[in-house]
């Protein structure tokens, strides 16, 4: 149901969004890069087992809470007000290196909406990511056990790390 949602909101803001920021060019790495960001991401103070379990709980209801929160009219100024609860949700388009970001209230400077991926640096797991607006941040990406990882630096060039909790692709 969300790719459907996706799909529809593709086809009325693509243009006008990509018009403002040019997609990443694509490539192999692009297409893994894409796929490895495409989740509900949590802020976490740990790696402890709790620390992630107390995290993760409810992601899968958020995706769908976001998802029935979709506007009923999607331009870049409609995306922009969607927020997540807690932490980013990255959900995939069908173009690899194009996907939907939707950050929570305490991201204010991560503007939601249509973004693009890049990599930076895929053996050591570095992404470039433009928001909505055309900021763009440095992530890395990693693994803990079976879980993904994510950190990068804030404007205020504060670590922020946060858990994949809930996939957004297929496997």
């Amino acid at each position: 149901m969300i790719r459907a949602a996706l799909i529809a909101l593709l086809c009325l803001v693509a243009a006008p969004a990509l018009a403002q920021t040019p997609p990443a060019a694509s490539s192999p790495e692009t297409a893994r890069a894409t796929t490895a960001l495409s989740a509900l991401w949590r802020p976490i103070a740990s790696l402890t087992n709790a620390e992630i379990a107390s995290a993760c709980g409810g992601a899968a209801e958020e995706v769908e809470a976001v998802e029935a929160a979709l506007p009923p009219v999607l331009t870049p100024d409609s995306l922009a007000r969607v927020r997540t609860l807690r932490g980013l949700l990255i959900i995939p388009t069908d173009e690899p290196g194009v996907s939907y970001f939707f950050p929570d209230m305490s991201m204010p400077w991560f503007t939601a909406g249509l973004g693009d991926i890049g990599v930076i640096d895929e053996a050591e797991g570095f992404i470039g990511v433009r928001d909505a607006e055309g900021h763009e941040f440095a992530l890395q990406i990693g693994r803990a056990g079976e879980r993904g990882i994510l950190r990068f630096r804030d404007p205020e060039n504060r670590i922020l790390n946060f858990v994949a909790c809930a996939p957004t692709v297929a496997s």
